[in-house]
This record gives C-alpha cells, structure tokens and sequence, in this order.
C-alpha cells in the first residue's frame, strides 16, 4: 500500500511539471520594422525654418508588441542621432494601450540653416516606449537599429559672407577662443522642438548638435484661429496651458540638460480626448530663455494643429 501510494505522488508531480515545461511563455515586448515608404532613394528633406512638419517624408509601418506596461508609442531617430538629424510625425493614434498591432511614423531630415545640398541617411533606429495610464512616458522598453538606404536634399541659404578664419591672440584665451568661427560653432549644442501632426500630447525637444546642452525652456501656445484674424484662446485646455496670453494660452516647460544627441519627452497632460470644433494652431520655441549658445539659432520654433469639423 505504502509503495501504490508513493507511486501516485511521482505521477503527480511528474504530471505537473509537464505541465509547467507545456506552459505557453509570456510573450516580452518587441518592435518589428515591416516596411519603408519609399523603400529607399532621394527625399527631400524639411526646413526647419518654414516646415512645420515633415513634408515628401518616408513612412514606416513597425509592428509591436506590447505586454509589460499600460500604454506605449514609438520613436524614431537617425543613427548616430547628432550626425544624422530627422524628425518624425506619428500618425494617430500616436499611444497604444498592451497588446499587438502596427503604427505607422513619417520622418524626414531636419536642414538647417548651413545644410550640405546631399545628406544620406544609414540607419535609423526605432524603440518602443512604455507609457502609463495617463500617457506618461516610462522608459524604453525595446530598440533596434535598421540600415536604411535614403538621400535627403535641403535647398541652399543665400551666401552670406562669414568673419575671416585669423587665430585670436588675446592673452589668457581659451582654446574654444583659438578656434576659428565656423569651429566654434560646430561644437555647439542645437535644441529643436518636435511636434506631431496633428498635434498631441507628446512633445519632444532634441539635441542635434555636437556639444552638451544645459538646462533650457520650451514655450508653447495654443490659440483658435480665425479666418478674419480674430483668434481666441477658446477651447485650448487651461489645465495644459496655464498662463494667459490675451488671445492665445501658454505653457511654459523646463527642460532638463540634454547630451548631444539626447532627447527630452515632455507629456503634455491632461490632453483633452475631444476638442470643440475649430482650428488649433500650436507653437513651440525651444530655449525660449535664450540660454543656451547654440550652433544654430535659427531652428528653435515649430508648428502643428489641431482641425474639427
């Protein structure tokens, strides 16, 4: 009896830990790139003086799969991020909650005001982002970098004739002094706003240059637009832009200090799930304060909207 009865507890627990090795495991989060739009060639790249999104971009269509947190998004950036500066548009919805599904995200090359008339694009890399509940950005969950294949044309400035290259020798200067003009400011930090299109709750202020950026401000408004200019702050959500502005509302945002290449996502919350019916301009100027020396000063502003009918 004792045997039979020892006997039946060895088949049960070896029944059990087949059914423990037979257990379907927990899918972990993952990104997938499914296509480019084109897949490759020559695009023409964005103004980041007069284009208030990207515009003749490519389009990626990236597949998730998200089970560790709430809500998520993606991300996209060139590779390495300072070298090769694009900017990205999500088209909504721009947060998914946990499961799977596809996105699709247009990008294109940021000119800036001194931009080389070619620019190839070698890689991008794309990342899934944890949100929570509120759309609040968590962390990065997963990355992966692809090769890509573009060429992104930027329109020529007008020629403006630029101080001589003569070394400086002013006793007790620093060797950043010794440096020439166009030197100096190749090592200089560069802030540029991001904005989707249409706008969201996710803003993003990148560093494309060369040098560490400190701590700055980020301006945002929003008004309702008028065909006969006389805009209103109607509707824009006083819980976002706190601070009046007579016809337009304001936010005013600090920025954390941002390596070259990093970026700072600011959540915009909380973003009104229906708007009334009009049209949204929103406008957003990086180092608002003026407090960072940058490489390019020209840059610093972008635009989206918000259209209901």
């Amino acid at each position: 009896m004792k045997q039979a009865r020892t006997f039946g507890w060895l088949r049960f627990f070896h029944a059990a830990a087949l059914c423990i090795l037979a257990a379907p495991a927990v899918a972990a989060d993952d990104v997938t790139l499914r296509s480019l739009s084109p897949p490759s060639g020559t695009v023409a790249g964005v103004d980041t003086i007069r284009a208030v999104g990207p515009i003749n971009s490519v389009e990626a269509t990236i597949r998730y799969r998200l089970q560790s947190t709430t809500r998520g998004f993606i991300t996209i950036t060139g590779e390495p991020p300072p070298s090769y500066p694009i900017t990205m548009s999500p088209i909504p919805p721009i947060h998914f909650s946990s499961g799977n599904g596809d996105v699709r995200i247009r990008f294109s090359w940021l000119c800036n005001d001194r931009p080389p008339p070619s620019n190839t694009l070698p890689a991008i890399t794309y990342r899934l982002q944890g949100a929570d509940a509120a759309d609040r950005f968590t962390g990065t969950l997963v990355q992966k970098t692809q090769p890509v294949n573009f060429t992104f044309t930027c329109r020529q400035p007008l020629q403006i004739k630029r101080p001589s290259d003569a070394t400086l020798t002013t006793p007790g200067e620093s060797p950043m002094q010794r440096l020439n003009p166009q030197a100096q400011g190749s090592l200089r930090p560069d802030l540029v706003p991001v904005l989707t299109q249409p706008m969201s709750a996710t803003v993003i202020v990148r560093n494309i240059g060369a040098g560490p950026a400190p701590t700055s401000t980020l301006f945002l408004n929003c008004f309702k637009s008028s065909p006969t200019f006389k805009h209103s702050s109607d509707g824009c959500p006083t819980t976002v832009f706190t601070q009046s502005g007579g016809v337009i509302r304001i936010a005013l945002i600090e920025i954390p200090s941002l390596a070259p290449g990093a970026e700072h996502v600011v959540n915009l919350k909380p973003w009104p799930s229906t708007w009334p019916s009009g049209e949204y301009i929103f406008q957003a100027k990086a180092d608002y304060r003026l407090r960072v020396s940058e490489r390019d000063e020209t840059n610093n502003s972008a635009q989206s909207e918000i259209v209901v009918r």
